[in-house]
């Protein structure tokens, strides 16, 4: 049976078997319970990370589309490739590390230096067989590695220690490739720099600030005393300008002989007798630099070690530019959402800040449930890359009302004004009609029966009170039309006198029969909830498909490829009974069901509605317990967001 060991990490020592097939994540309770489902216990692990399983004898790796990826041998792997094993492979996730073993392990083989001549390549099966071009290093240092590899003529002690450099050398660059964290990987950088150069009693990383272009202490260390406070670091101005100045790496013997430094105060101050200080230079820009000395030994430092910080140097500097190109590239990307989502809500001013707001409301509910631990969720982790992920999603999860016409966008009432306009017309035209018809029947009836002069009055006065009793009865019914034009939070009853007017009508101009309000207009203005009718509705309820249609164009990276279908689903209810797909709550993914409170919640209190205004604290939060009870909405993440006041903005 295959057999494969985690090295390192929390289960370290474990023996995982490879039967058929395996696979290895952060999985939920339910999925805990498979047997080829194995659980690492490592936050940089995705939910299903990665899987392995035997074809023709053959033990094969597939990533499975994780956030923070695998690598074979310090090569981070595609995901969806498939990738053969060969015996001593080393598999990196999170920051746990695995060895595959192979069916025959010979611990004394296992044991072997890693850096050997019959050191396995690295093959890759892809589904289409295609070539994979050869992988380049950061670092021409073949030169660097032909004066460190071992002669055997030498002692045994000094080929340990040019083994010892290389090793340390290598954990840079795998550390380089791997460590997210800045401070953990400055830590190891200097923990490897402590490895090479024994001798040395301080390193000193600095960074040049991209803002005011100057030099800014990131990190220092003492060997002996440990990471020095940023009240007590000093540093010799004197060799740094040196090297920052003349963009070379800066090697000193002996500084009380070198007639550079010797009479320099900050060196004698600080008693340095050797050092090494290398720039970080990338096409001749300097990004900062690296120096290492040593107080009480003269001599302690080689040219030879020169080489080998100038080659830490040079990887560290195309890290770090790689890393200010991402960070720009981030803050484009963050800088294009935040634009298009401010673009799609001028569309409708009176719902301004909404995304925003659902964004911080969703990240603060996120970040609660992954530090609160006893709920059903307690297997949720939200990481940094993953709380981008969400807040990127409840950014855009509107974005698709940009297929939506204005007029729908921003209907305040049940009616349209025109509509409401028109309306109002016909009821003056009702009592116009009606005065006209009273009227014309009193002159009709004088001419018929020569009225006498009292007699036309009494009559004229018994119409006119006829006339303003139909006047207020108008005025009552248009009351009563006002009112049901407003929209309600929640479903409501119609009054029934609606009917009253729906019954009424008159005599037009030309004697035709007008009904006071239409079939079309009555139909909206019964409606129980909201302000759109069934049509509207539909055309509203379309942009969370827009929205998906839209979001799904964007090559979105493996740490924020969920971003679609998160936002896809934030008007679903747990109970099938949302939309468009009419998913059930095992079919919701939790980001979704957080994003979704915070949405509720929002509309709910936001003051900028156009059909309704803002409610209380206290009455969203009875509505969504409304919701929670009849099954809509999780019950378990809104007493989290509750308790832990996630709907507290930063500006509260």
């Amino acid at each position: 049976m295959e057999k494969i060991i985690i090295k390192s990490g929390h289960d370290e020592g474990k023996s995982l078997s490879v039967n058929n097939e395996i696979y290895l994540g952060r999985f939920s309770k339910g999925d805990k319970k498979s047997p080829s489902n194995i659980y690492i216990n490592d936050k940089e692990v995705s939910r299903k990370h990665l899987r392995f399983f035997i074809s023709d004898d053959h033990v094969y790796l597939q990533d499975l589309n994780s956030t923070n990826g695998t690598s074979i041998q310090g090569i981070k792997v595609r995901p969806g490739v498939m990738y053969s094993l060969k015996v001593g492979d080393e598999i990196r996730l999170g920051s746990t590390l695995l060895v595959y073993q192979g069916d025959d392990f010979d611990e004394d083989d296992f044991n072997q230096d890693f850096f050997t001549d019959s050191n396995p390549e690295l093959e890759i099966l892809s589904e289409d067989h295609e070539e994979v071009g050869n992988i380049s290093a950061f670092l021409d240092a073949s030169q660097v590695i032909s004066d460190l590899t071992p002669d055997y003529s030498k002692d045994f002690t000094e080929n340990e220690d040019v083994l010892r450099k290389l090793s340390a050398m290598a954990q840079v660059s795998i550390s380089l490739g791997s460590i997210k964290d800045r401070n953990t990987l400055l830590n190891k950088i200097i923990e490897s720099i402590f490895s090479i150069f024994t001798k040395s009693d301080r390193a000193h990383i600095l960074f040049v600030n991209a803002k005011t272009l100057e030099l800014q202490v990131v990190k220092s260390i003492d060997r002996i005393s440990g990471e020095v406070g940023s009240d007590k670091i000093k540093i010799s101005n004197s060799i740094v300008e040196e090297v920052i100045n003349n963009h070379k790496s800066l090697l000193i013997m002996d500084a009380l002989d070198d007639e550079r430094f010797k009479e320099q105060e900050s060196v004698v101050d600080l008693s340095i007798r050797s050092a090494l200080c290398v720039p970080l230079l990338y096409e001749d820009c300097v990004l900062g630099l690296i120096q290492i000395t040593s107080k009480d030994i003269a001599g302690v430092f080689t040219k030879a070690d020169l080489e080998v910080l100038s080659g830490i140097a040079a990887q560290i500097s195309i890290s770090l530019k790689n890393s200010q190109l991402f960070n720009e590239i981030e803050n484009l990307f963050d800088g294009f959402v935040v634009a298009s989502v401010q673009v799609i809500e001028a569309r409708d001013p009176t719902t301004a800040g909404h995304s925003f707001r659902v964004a911080e409301y969703t990240e603060n509910l996120a970040i609660a449930v992954d530090h609160i631990r006893e709920h059903k969720y307690s297997d949720a982790l939200f990481d940094v890359n993953q709380l981008k992920e969400i807040r990127y999603a409840a950014l855009l999860h509107d974005f698709g009302k940009v297929g939506v016409r204005e007029g729908v966008l921003t209907k305040e009432k049940k009616l349209y004004g025109h509509e409401i306009d028109s309306l109002k017309n016909r009821f003056n035209y009702a009592q116009a009609c009606y005065e006209r018809k009273q009227f014309q029947g009193l002159i009709d009836t004088h001419i018929s029966k020569r009225l006498t002069h009292d007699q036309f009055l009494e009559k004229k006065l018994m119409i006119e009170n006829e006339v303003l009793n139909e006047s207020k009865k108008l005025e009552e019914f248009l009351e009563l039309i006002i009112n049901a034009n407003e929209p309600a939070v929640q479903n409501s009853d119609i009054p029934k006198s609606i009917s009253e007017v729906t019954a009424y009508s008159f005599f037009g101009i030309k004697d035709e029969e007008v009904s006071l309000i239409n079939p079309f207009e009555f139909s909206k203005l019964s409606l129980a909830r909201g302000s759109l009718n069934p049509e509207e509705r539909i055309e509203i309820e379309s942009h969370v498909s827009h929205t998906y249609a839209f979001l799904t164009l964007i090559p979105w990276s493996n740490m924020l490829s969920e971003i679609p279908n998160i936002a896809y689903a934030h008007h679903e209810k747990l109970d099938g009974s949302g939309y468009p797909r009419g998913l059930t709550e095992e079919q919701i993914p939790i980001q979704t069901k957080i994003m979704t409170i915070a949405d509720i919640y929002d509309a709910l209190t936001a003051g900028d509605r156009p059909y309704k205004k803002g409610l209380s604290t206290i009455k969203a939060l009875d509505i969504l317990h409304e919701e929670a009870n009849n099954n809509k909405i999780d019950s378990e993440l809104l007493r989290i967001f509750i308790e832990s006041k996630s709907f507290k903005l930063n500006l509260d």
